[in-house]
């Protein structure tokens, strides 16, 4: 044997020494036994350190994410798929093989993974405290507090009380009595950061449902919290020095929010005004801050991870602080470092090491534990007056757990609190109560089923029944006011014919782990966005000023994921009573009118509202960078409006709006009517026989305008297939500032012949998306008519009178109400 193999046998040695609870492995490992000197060289490169940590984080990472992609048919999470990885690597099915586990996790390899995997989970529960608002706990309702209260006391105390009565019937060791009451104080609690990914995992964070769960959860979490501070404090030998133990903890809480807390925002503030950017972070001082409480931590007796944590709570949520370490962390700490966290958890369980003398009685202990915690949310949620299904749901929400309770799991197995027995089944039951709650929930809980009736409402109803058009405007930046503005204005409020206008500022949810949906003027005014907001309320504002008693504005602002953002876009639109989406496309142009910009994640939503939105929707593409105008405070509005009619409910739909343009006395209209040259020879063309009744009603009232309105305009364009459509489509040039179309037609339509083979962007249909091409300079509202019912019941307070009011204030219209929640605006001078 050459002397490089008799240093590699040789370089790890073990043997048997007290720990501080039992004996423990001790293992020496030679100095320079960190990098691999190269197979070429004969050199074993599995017996250093690096080369053996480089495959263990390989082997988990792949393992868990070719789970992930298995299980994601059954809406399972990563958390699960990186558990089971472990399960799968260790010696539950391939460390069987003891060569696999000499090679593969020998016990030096071990102490390497843990200590990484270890940084990267203290790293990660500092996000996750760091996405939490810490005034939810003050903004919850009592429907929260006693939801998240039963869900903590009701598995808590029964589970207790189980256990006492085992206890004298199969006279349990005291060892197993202790493991299983600590084990439910596991089963018991709900975690908030791992309640608040589960809901983003389920796109349903931003939900009514998602929302409960997590104020019920931040509850249920400081009852464990009070809890565990409680048993430790009076439970534990050693009272004295517990006593000195929770002093010091909370002298380093406090230290965590009187003097951390202030240093780095100071800090942040300090650096956004020397380089002249608000998004700029102290980052490398943030992360001194972060290791020295960890350490801390570790000095006091308990883990990294809970300085870590306390410390994301006390700064504050969202940008630029919260956004700007998770965007810098994330990646490193939660995608690369924590699945060798959580997959230890699984290196540790051993399903052929389970005794059979009490696993039954722990087994039924903890299923009891998690059946108390079903039942006593459900029966909380339904004394709330909480429908049956959403409280099922609910109650299946909180009973997922994650990353916070196998972290506690292993903490207490590694303190040997938790025998091997009892770790192993709570890790089994965790996985599949979760997995199962998970799947139940996702077929349980539509949360579009609140605005997905039969009955939508539309533009066209609006106008036959005499009621106010609503409008619910939706922006993602500054950059979209100015033409929306332009589209207001082009609607034409007026007194006898108001408009309600409602803006949603969508932000997409980082740095923060709650959804937001709220007015602006209860927005946090130190959060970055609601300054960004603001801007955005002070360009409509500046438009409704003008236009007092003709038009009135209320701004909210949703903060959400993208995946799920729809839902509070039609949530707003239902409660609103709006009847018609406008939502900006996705794609931004330049100058030159090519495409600038593409964000998938905005068509996602705009795909996403079209299917599930209860009024009309248009999507709108925004072409005022190529026009020149970009502020609001530019006076050029649009003069010359278009509308392409072939026909169908959605022509018709885009007719009505633009029945209310062609009322504006400076603003021209022309409709572009679209018939085959067939349509000649057909003498039921006059009587409108051969289109739908509304239809035929619709353009003849148009053709009235045409006797006293001089701007108004109706071109006939006869052609034969799709070929001569697009000639006649692409004549149009640069003549008009906007034009309208309607998104869906009949495909079968000879007009449209051979233009239906192929579509970029199916969601604006086939007119729509010749349109959004680089050869046109206009901007496009492509309008889409939902299906349903189009009796609608609409209230009276949306009804306006036949009469014209002649009573009050000429400028203000009686409709409008402080019912309505308006904020009126005090102008000095009459229009």
């Amino acid at each position: 044997m050459s002397k490089l193999d008799m240093d590699e046998a040789t370089s790890t040695q073990r043997g048997k020494v007290h720990g501080p609870f039992v004996l423990e492995n001790l293992v020496c490992q030679t100095n320079h036994m960190l990098t691999s000197r190269g197979v070429f060289l004969g050199s074993d490169p599995l017996k250093y350190a690096m080369p053996l940590l480089l495959l263990q984080m390989a082997a988990i990472i792949i393992t868990s994410r070719l789970l992930y992609r298995l299980l994601k048919p059954l809406k399972q999470g990563m958390i699960s798929a990186q558990v089971l990885a472990g399960i799968i690597l260790g010696p539950s099915l391939f460390g069987q093989s003891r060569r696999y586990m000499q090679m593969f996790l020998p016990i030096s390899g071990k102490i390497n993974l843990q200590t990484f995997s270890n940084i990267g989970f203290f790293m990660h529960l500092f996000l996750l405290g760091l996405r939490i608002d810490a005034s939810i706990l003050r903004k919850a309702g009592s429907k929260a507090l006693l939801i998240g209260t039963a869900s903590y006391a009701f598995p808590f105390s029964l589970g207790n009380l189980t256990v006492l009565f085992l206890k004298n019937t199969f006279e349990l060791s005291p060892d197993v009595s202790h493991c299983i009451h600590t084990v439910i104080s596991l089963n018991a609690m709900t975690s908030f950061p791992v309640t608040t990914t589960v809901l983003a995992e389920l796109n349903i964070l931003n939900s009514d449902l998602g929302r409960l769960a997590t104020n019920c959860s931040i509850v249920c979490e400081a009852f464990s919290w009070i809890v565990a501070l409680v048993f430790r404090m009076f439970l534990q030998d050693g009272t004295l020095a517990t006593v000195w133990s929770f002093t010091w903890i909370t002298v380093l809480l406090l230290s965590i929010f009187f003097i951390c807390r202030p240093l780095i925002i100071w800090l942040t503030q300090r650096r956004s005004v020397s380089v002249d950017k608000a998004n700029e972070i102290p980052f490398f001082p943030i992360i001194m801050v972060l290791l020295v409480i960890s350490l801390g931590s570790e000095v006091l007796g308990v883990h990294a991870a809970f300085g870590a944590f306390w410390l994301g709570v006390s700064l504050p949520d969202g940008p630029p602080l919260g956004t700007g370490i998770t965007t810098r962390l994330e990646m490193f700490a939660s995608s690369l470092m924590l699945p060798c966290f959580i997959a230890i958890s699984g290196l540790q369980t051993n399903f052929l090491k389970i005794e059979q003398s009490h696993v039954k009685v722990i087994e039924a202990v903890i299923l009891i534990t998690y059946t108390c915690k079903f039942l006593g949310t459900a029966a909380a949620s339904v004394y709330c007056k909480i429908q049956i299904g959403d409280a099922i749901s609910l109650a299946l929400l909180m009973c997922c757990q994650g990353v916070i309770e196998i972290y506690t799991s292993v903490m207490w197995k590694d303190e040997k609190i938790l025998n091997t027995e009892c770790f192993n089944l709570v890790i089994i039951t965790l996985l599949l109560v979760t997995g199962v709650s998970r799947y139940l929930v996702v077929r349980l809980y539509d949360p579009s089923k609140r605005y997905r009736s039969e009955s939508k409402r539309t533009i066209l109803n609006t106008r036959q029944r005499n009621i106010q058009l609503r409008l619910l405007v939706c922006v993602y930046n500054v950059e979209n006011v100015p033409s929306m503005v332009n589209l207001l204005e082009a609607s034409y409020p007026s007194r006898y014919s108001p408009v309600s206008v409602f803006t949603l500022h969508l932000v997409e949810l980082k740095g923060r782990a709650h959804a937001v949906l709220m007015p602006h003027h209860l927005m946090n005014k130190l959060d970055p966005n609601t300054a960004q907001s603001t801007q955005i309320v002070n360009g409509f504002q500046r438009f409704e000023q003008q236009h007092q008693g003709t038009l009135m504005a209320q701004h909210f602002t949703a903060a959400a994921p993208f995946s799920s953002i729809n839902d509070d876009i039609c949530t707003l639109a239902l409660d609103k009573k709006a009847a018609l989406i406008v939502i900006p496309f996705h794609k931004q142009y330049a100058i030159d009118g090519t495409v600038d910009h593409v964000n998938p994640a905005i068509r996602s939503i705009n795909i996403n509202v079209l299917d599930k939105a209860p009024c009309s929707v248009g999507i709108f593409i925004d072409r005022g960078e190529t026009e020149g105008r970009r502020s609001v405070l530019m006076s050029n509005t649009w003069r010359n409006v278009a509308m392409i009619f072939i026909e169908g409910g959605d022509d018709a739909e885009a007719l009505a709006f633009c029945m209310r343009m062609a009322e504006h006395p400076e603003v021209t209209v022309t409709m572009i009517h679209f018939r085959h040259k067939s349509s000649l020879y057909n003498t039921n063309i006059t009587t409108g026989e051969e289109t739908e009744p509304s239809e035929c009603h619709l353009i003849n009232d148009f053709k009235n305008f045409l006797l006293n309105k001089p701007k108004v305009h109706y071109k006939e364009e006869i052609v034969r297939d799709g070929v001569e459509t697009t000639q006649v489509i692409s004549s149009l040039g640069s003549t008009y500032d906007l034009v309208v179309v309607g998104r869906d037609h009949d495909l079968e339509s000879s007009v449209l012949y051979g233009l239906t083979d192929w579509s970029e962007c199916p969601e604006l249909g086939v007119i729509g998306d010749m349109f959004a091409s680089a050869d046109f300079h206009f901007s496009v509202l492509v309008i889409h008519q939902q299906e349903g019912d189009d009796s609608f019941a609409m209230e009276n307070s949306c009804k306006l009178p036949v009469s014209p009011y002649r009573g009050g204030d000429p400028r203000v219209h009686p409709r409008f109400s402080v019912e309505e929640g308006y904020t009126s605006i005090d102008l000095h001078h009459t229009r």
